[in-house]
């Protein structure tokens, strides 16, 4: 029964871990800032570092995730996540930055879980083409 119960944890971690790469990718898009940079497990260039913190607080505010949960998606502690929330809802007092958070929010909001996406065994090249 043990087993069973790590297991589940493990698939759990597993799938946050692949939304939190999504955030991450959508950040980067949004961002400039290369996914690799904001995947890093170490802080980096302040770009990097600002565009991890979004990536957190849109995990936070979009999946409505604790902060232990965000930490450990991002690879982080709670701590961490917690800094990067509080940090990223001052920013939002600038309008224009906010706009920008509000436009990610909603992608994330509409966007399938990673892992209910069918579309891991097509060739999306052939798909554009």
């Amino acid at each position: 029964m043990r087993d069973s119960r790590a297991q589940g944890r493990g698939d759990g971690l597993r799938r946050d871990v692949a939304r939190a790469l999504f955030v991450m990718d959508l950040v980067a898009l949004a961002t400039g800032v290369p996914a690799d940079q904001i995947r890093s497990a170490t802080r980096g260039q302040a770009r990097a570092a600002r565009a991890r913190q979004v990536a957190m607080y849109l995990a936070y505010v979009s999946f409505e995730w604790p902060l232990a949960r965000i930490g450990a998606a991002f690879g982080r502690d709670r701590t961490t996540a917690g800094y990067a929330c509080r940090l990223v809802e001052d920013l939002r007092d600038d309008r224009a930055f906010d706009i920008r958070l509000e436009h990610l929010e909603k992608c994330l909001k509409s966007a399938p879980d990673p892992f209910d996406v069918k579309l891991l065994s097509t060739n999306l090249m052939e798909m554009v083409v």
